[in-house]
């Protein structure tokens, strides 16, 4: 782990305080993004039960060169809506942020609320990204405040002109949790039993591995330097972080899987910060922002 990434978890585990003192920076936090915009990490933080609709959620902004942590939208103050947010992506200046059944639009630049989607019969709206044509994808991972079944699993999507459409939906989907968006299609992972699959524009699904063990919650693609036949290259490969595990696995393009050696409690969605060549995971069991240079 990086400097900065030790920096980051003090800060973090610094501003967890006891009764009486100053509130965290890190409430439960469950998903960052890198925003290459105005180049900070934003995390949001489920702050309370993970269903919990009276929580004030919130998104802190990250400083990537000191880890310094700054409150960037709190749910409950000036009229914001904001709960238990999950999944962020970011469209031209929009931030899209999963909210339990909702997904909220808000100004990058300002944090101004823009309006919402709902998503009728949703239970735990957890993954959020960005397609090429620039609709916008959300996954329902089908459970509940205890992370039982539901059955809602589906992955949704929001065209450009707002409309909402079923992609796919089924419980076979097995709680599909991290979803990125891709030229051949949408990637994802599923909470159930581990499972690492694909899902093309018109829904078809084609299964891609699965990791050792299941509860997975977050998923990044990055290109590593890799030694092949005609030299050193960057290659493609993808991140998965597991609860179950405790850990965040890496599946080959050959399909093997392997763990990493650092442990994350409860791994959240992954970003990627491709100036730096850091991983970003979140620890929602630990309040605080893993930070591992590739």
């Amino acid at each position: 782990m990086s400097s900065l990434g030790r920096g980051l978890l003090a800060a973090a585990v610094g501003l967890t305080g006891c009764a009486g003192e100053p509130p965290a920076e890190f409430s439960a936090p469950a998903a960052v993004v890198h925003d290459p915009f105005d180049d900070r990490y934003l995390v949001s933080n489920v702050s309370g039960a993970p269903l919990q609709r009276d929580n004030d959620g919130f998104i802190v902004s990250v400083a990537p060169a000191d880890g310094s942590p700054q409150l960037w939208v709190r749910g409950g103050q000036d009229g914001v809506s904001l709960h238990a947010p999950r999944g962020m992506a970011i469209v031209e200046d929009t931030l899209w942020v999963a909210d339990i059944d909702v997904v909220r639009r808000f100004d990058r630049r300002t944090a101004a609320p823009l309006g919402e989607v709902r998503v009728p019969g949703a239970s735990m709206l957890w993954g959020v990204t960005a397609g090429p044509d620039g609709s916008v994808y959300v996954s329902d991972a089908g459970l509940d405040g205890a992370f039982a079944a539901t059955g809602s699993d589906a992955i949704w999507k929001i065209s450009p002109d707002g409309e909402l459409s079923a992609l796919v939906r089924g419980a076979e989907l097995g709680q599909p949790t991290a979803i990125s968006a891709q030229r051949a299609g949408i990637y994802a992972v599923g909470w159930r039993d581990g499972g690492f699959f694909q899902v093309d524009y018109r829904g078809t699904r084609t299964d891609l591995g699965k990791a050792p063990e299941a509860q997975l919650g977050g998923l990044c693609r990055i290109e590593v330097p890799t030694q092949t036949a005609r030299g050193r290259r960057l290659m493609p490969t993808w991140f998965a972080g597991s609860w179950e595990g405790a850990t965040v696995y890496r599946f080959a393009l050959t399909g093997g899987v392997t763990a990493m050696s650092t442990t994350f409690e409860e791994p959240g969605l992954m970003a990627f910060d491709p100036v730096r060549r850091r991983l970003l995971v979140p620890s929602s069991a630990r309040n605080l922002l893993h930070v591992e240079q590739l």
